[in-house]
């Protein structure tokens, strides 16, 4: 009896030590054998939307890896519901209803800004200084957009900075700020780092 009690006991606590140190993102990471643009094209229920976008803005070469000037990208990447949340919440007095209804220009900055040359992991930024508004690392997205890139430490059960690393962008001069539900998406040409559902896809 005894024997069978500590077999129960010991499944129980296997079972219990898998289940949740990780970050649940919602969005599936790891490497993935082919363009960016491909990757992007066969997840139909994260990024549909960025795919007509990018297509509609004439950048497709970009996220293919074909564009010279660009062999390797990092793009901080808005999902469907991102972009669904931008058309919901339009303002003023041009609004739109789609995408391709939308100035190729206006959509070709809206992406760019998004984007940052290079293959860049999470671990290449750096923490931002705790409590303050400083610390990361700056970089220029393709349309000369200042970013600020940065790591913060979270909490677990009440004890501070043991919790998942959270990976945060910032725009200096728009003030705009976004957290990364899932990073290191990577790819042949580059990374994606997806952007929460609750952030608005808006320009920089």
């Amino acid at each position: 009896m005894k024997s069978i009690l500590f077999i129960f006991i010991t499944i129980v606590l296997l079972a219990s030590c898998e289940k949740d140190y990780r970050h649940d993102t919602g969005l599936a990471d790891g490497y993935h054998d082919c363009s960016m643009m491909d990757y992007l094209r066969s997840d139909h229920n994260n990024w549909d939307s960025i795919v007509v976008a990018i297509e509609h803005a004439g950048l497709t070469s970009i996220f293919e890896g074909t564009n010279p000037g660009y062999k390797e990208i990092t793009f901080f990447g808005p999902t469907n519901t991102s972009i669904r949340k931008f058309f919901l919440e339009q303002t003023g007095e041009t609004t739109y209803q789609s995408i391709r209804e939308m100035p190729v220009e206006l959509v070709r900055d809206m992406i760019l800004a998004y984007l940052v040359e290079g293959k860049k992991m999470k671990e290449s930024f750096d923490h931002e200084i705790k409590g303050t508004l400083t610390g990361g690392t700056e970089v220029y997205s393709l349309n000369n957009i200042k970013l600020r890139v940065y790591r913060t430490r979270t909490e677990f059960n009440g004890i501070p900075d043991i919790g998942p690393e959270e990976l945060k962008i910032h725009a200096i001069t728009s003030g705009q700020m976004a957290t990364i539900a899932s990073a290191d998406i990577e790819t042949n040409n580059g990374v994606v780092h997806s952007l929460a559902n609750k952030f608005t896809w808006v320009e920089l």
